[in-house]
């Protein structure tokens, strides 16, 4: 097949033209309006009926058939939204098809069968041409959107010209130099894009970060507070105070440093989870053991609640790391202490299956308020009653159980019970 140069004509409008479509592209706020545009600039432009037009969504991304152009309805519905592999796109791209640079053209005289053309004619493969440069049903014409880096971010392909003829290379060229700066401003438009979501993460993050200072503040505020008050009264009227009264302040006194250090725990726990630091020792453990010491250690600050524990002998022994266990088991009585009905006895649970080991820590109450139920496990998730809390500890379990191969929930009846529970792997 031969290709016939021809006088250059209608430059400025074809320059002004790929100008506003630029303009288009890069400031749209969704990509598949400037795409339509620029399927219908081909078309009018280098007059073609059909242009399909597959692109990725982001750099090396997977790509899809984002317009269809000129075929009927029934095509559109059927094939508008296709994957299309990559590898796939490259069985239309032989280098012996590349006449410009990212423009390739396979005459119906090289027979190319790929399963994903989109074919509208009825001419068979071997019928001749009518003219040496007449189109044929079976020609396929490919242009590729680079980007800078000359990756490809998808393709053009293009068929039926209105003059019936083969695009001459005059043509071809401007249709290169027309698909080459689209792509560079598909290009500049995603960097664009992917800048304004960063600089929207880092406005997220400084946010955040004001947040969670604030909440540091308020949360420290008052047991400094408590602290500072208790250390006044002993230090100015300690021979006169009676010895009921120093046993109350030293009780306030170590109540507050006990919180403080729960709170610098929970802040020094979490940087270093964040910084991927938290190294666990993963081992078989006993679930009864963990349950007992901490039943002892809650026992010992809350000695006017009553807790019960229920299970069967022998519980199977789980893959998790001790100390870390302990502390799930007791942030989750801390809170049914917390919240739960001071009349009413906390019950822990377990319950073995083939794999798995639960553990649950089950309190009469009010419940969880629904409102309430997306905040629980997240990061600073203070739910409506939470006063007094960082905001960190059910995260801080839902990271550890995760980080031993575990899973962790709750169940919660609003006005009656509610259950938190956590699952290990059998040993």
């Amino acid at each position: 097949m031969m290709f016939y140069e021809t006088p250059a004509t209608g430059d400025g409008g074809l320059l002004a033209r790929l100008l506003g479509i630029t303009y288009e592209i890069l400031h749209a706020q969704e990509i598949s309006p400037a795409l339509e545009s620029i399927a219908r600039a081909v078309s009018e432009i280098f007059g073609f009926k059909y242009v399909t037009i597959v692109a990725a969504d982001a750099p090396g991304g997977e790509l899809y058939r984002r317009v269809l152009l000129g075929f009927s309805d029934d095509v559109v519905r059927e094939r508008l939204g296709e994957h299309i592999r990559r590898e796939a796109v490259m069985e239309i791209l032989p280098a012996e098809s590349e006449v410009l640079p990212y423009c390739f053209y396979n005459p119906a005289e090289r027979e190319i069968n790929w399963k994903q053309a989109i074919y509208t004619g009825y001419r068979p493969l071997n019928e001749p041409r009518s003219a040496p440069d007449a189109w044929h049903e079976r020609d396929t014409l490919t242009l590729v959107l680079p980007d800078r880096d000359g990756n490809m971010l998808g393709y053009l392909s293009i068929d039926a010209p209105i003059d019936g003829k083969v695009p001459s290379i005059e043509t071809l060229r401007r249709m290169q130099l027309f698909v080459n700066l689209v792509g560079l401003a598909l290009a500049s438009s995603r960097a664009h894009r992917v800048e304004v979501e960063q600089r929207q993460v880092l406005e997220e993050n400084v946010r955040l970060q004001n947040e969670f200072f604030s909440m540091v503040s308020h949360e420290v505020r008052s047991p400094l507070a408590a602290i500072r008050g208790a250390t006044a009264l002993l230090q100015t009227h300690f021979e006169t105070l009676g010895i009921e009264r120093r046993k109350e302040l030293l009780g306030v006194l170590s109540s507050a440093t006990g919180r403080l250090s729960s709170i610098f725990e929970d802040f020094l726990l979490l940087s270093r989870m964040d910084a991927g630091h938290l190294a666990l020792r993963i081992e078989p453990i006993s679930p009864v053991g963990v349950i007992e010491e901490s039943l002892a250690r809650i026992r010992s600050e809350h000695p006017d609640r009553s807790f019960n524990a229920a299970y069967l002998d022998p519980v199977p022994y789980v893959m998790a790391d001790e100390g870390r266990t302990v502390q799930v088991m007791i942030n989750l009585l801390s809170n049914a202490v917390k919240y739960g009905d001071p009349a009413s006895p906390i019950l822990v649970d377990v319950k073995p299956t083939a794999e798995l080991v639960t553990v649950s820590v089950v309190n009469d109450g009010p419940g969880i308020h629904e409102r309430d139920h997306e905040k629980l496990f997240t990061r600073f998730g203070h739910l409506s009653t939470g006063e007094g809390s960082t905001g960190l500890g059910l995260y801080i379990c839902r990271e550890l159980v995760g980080k031993m191969n575990g899973a962790i929930g709750f169940e919660s009846e609003p006005g009656k019970k509610t259950s938190f529970w956590f699952s290990l792997p059998r040993a």
